[in-house]
């Protein structure tokens, strides 16, 4: 996944996601967006490698790469 290709909900989760873990129920009480956006999102940006799930029952998710950072790493 490339940094053009994020959308502004996968924004937002990285970016609370660089201050710690966090789980689908808090990104979506400290994002904003509706509950649908998040956990669409955060399946994207998992599938692509940038968070996990550390915890599936309480779907615990924490950073793994910010795309974002990794593009400035490049340049």
């Amino acid at each position: 996944m490339d940094p053009e290709d994020l959308r502004p909900a996968d924004e937002k989760i990285l970016d609370e996601l660089q201050e710690g873990r966090a789980t689908k129920g808090a990104l979506v009480d400290w994002t904003g967006f509706s509950r649908n956006t998040i956990y669409n999102r955060l399946e994207v940006l998992e599938a692509a490698g940038h968070v996990t799930c550390i915890h599936d029952g309480t779907r615990l998710f924490e950073l793994v790469s910010d795309p974002r950072a990794d593009e400035a790493r490049e340049e």
